[in-house]
């Protein structure tokens, strides 16, 4: 059986573009945005009760600033992204993430 990212997501996940906003149950602490094809996350909303928030297969150039402030963030993955070496800078300036335990940045 293939590893289907909407199977993991639940089959009736929305499908995102850049002009469609992506909405979470507020109380919910895992976000998994794999292979939605963003160029940013302007359009989603990142609750502060996230604990997992998985953003690969996408193709995301920088970071967005709001992660810095997700203070509950234990897992955090930009695997194949399009971010550099220049737009990861800012991230080791985030010493709010100090709480997170797994960070996966593999061909980005």
């Amino acid at each position: 059986m293939d590893d289907d990212p909407k199977e993991r997501r639940g089959s009736d996940a929305p499908e995102a573009d850049d002009n469609q906003t992506v909405e979470m149950d507020p109380t919910s602490t895992v976000l998994d945005l794999t292979s939605f094809q963003l160029h940013h996350l302007d359009s989603v909303e990142l609750s502060p009760s996230l604990t997992e928030l998985d953003l690969t297969a996408n193709r995301l150039s920088r970071l967005d600033p709001r992660i810095a402030h997700l203070l509950s963030l234990k897992k955090l993955s930009l695997r194949q992204n399009l971010i550099d070496d220049v737009a990861m800078e800012p991230f080791s300036h985030w010493n709010e993430l100090s709480g997170l335990e797994v960070f996966q940045m593999s061909h980005s």
